[in-house]
C-alpha cells in the first residue's frame, strides 16, 4: 500500500540523516486482520455504522501505531519534530478523547470535542497537541482539526490524505499544521510560532533538497502579512 511504503521510506530517511536525532521511535504492528482498505471501509460501516468517502483508500495505512521524535543535531537543535499516527479505525473505534473538555469548555466546544476521533499526536515533545478527524452525521468527510492544548482547537483547510501528504514533507516539525489553518498573524507572533516554523523549513530544506518546500515558505508568508 502506497501510504505504508512513503511513511516507512520517511522514518528510515530520518533515522539515517546525520543531522537529526532521533529521540523516539515506535512501530507497532500491521493490523493485517482488518484486511484491504476496501474491507476495513466496509467493516467500520458495518460494525460502527460510519461510512467514509471511497478516496479514504488512497491514504490507508494499516499501522496500528507509528510514530518517531527527532531534534536538529548540534546548532540544530531548536527544530525538531514528531508524530505518532494511529490506524484509521483505531482512531475512529477508540471514541472521542477522554477527559478533553474540562470546566472553561463551552456547551459548543464540548459538542466538537466529542465529534474528535485523534489519529496523529506527539505525545514525547509535544504540550497537548494532535490532529483529529470530525465525525458528523450525514457525511463521510470528516473535517480535520488540530488541537493544542493552551490554545484550543481550529479547523485544517486540508483533508485526511493532503494531511499525511504534508506530514511526509514536513517530517512532522512542531506546528506545521498551522499553515493551512485561518490562525491570525498575531497568534503566530505572540507563541513564537512563526520563527519555529521558519527555522524547521529552512532546515528541512538545507537537509532534504530533493523536496520542494516553496508552498510552505508561501504559506507562512502569508499569514504573516
Amino acid at each position: 500500500m502506497e501510504h505504508e511504503t512513503k511513511l516507512i521510506s520517511t522514518l528510515e530517511e530520518l533515522k539515517d540523516c546525520e543531522n537529526i536525532n532521533i529521540l523516539g521511535y515506535e512501530k507497532g504492528p500491521l493490523a493485517e486482520y482488518l484486511g484491504t482498505p476496501d474491507e476495513a471501509l466496509a467493516l467500520l460501516k458495518e460494525s460502527h455504522g460510519v461510512s467514509l468517502d471511497p478516496k479514504f483508500k488512497a491514504s490507508f495505512h494499516r499501522f496500528s501505531r507509528l510514530g518517531i521524535h527527532w531534534r536538529g543535531a548540534s546548532e540544530n537543535s531548536a527544530v525538531g519534530g514528531e508524530f505518532y499516527l494511529v490506524h484509521l479505525l483505531n482512531a475512529i473505534i477508540g471514541g472521542r478523547p477522554a477527559d478533553l473538555a474540562s470546566s472553561r469548555s463551552s456547551e459548543k466546544e464540548a459538542a466538537l470535542y466529542s465529534d474528535f476521533r485523534i489519529f496523529d499526536s506527539q505525545p514525547r515533545g509535544g504540550v497537548g497537541t494532535f490532529a483529529a478527524l470530525r465525525l458528523r452525521d450525514g457525511t463521510d468527510e470528516p473535517e480535520i482539526w488540530y488541537f493544542h492544548m493552551n490554545h484550543g482547537s481550529t479547523r485544517m483547510e486540508i483533508d485526511y490524505q493532503e494531511y499525511l501528504n504534508n506530514l511526509l514533507l514536513t517530517r512532522g516539525a512542531y506546528y506545521w499544521q498551522y499553515l493551512f489553518t485561518d490562525t491570525p498573524a498575531d497568534y503566530y507572533h505572540s507563541n513564537e510560532i512563526a520563527s519555529g516554523l521558519r527555522r524547521a523549513i529552512e532546515f528541512l530544506s538545507d537537509v532534504f533538497p530533493n523536496n520542494d518546500y516553496s508552498d510552505l515558505r508561501a504559506r507562512l508568508h502569508d499569514r504573516l502579512a
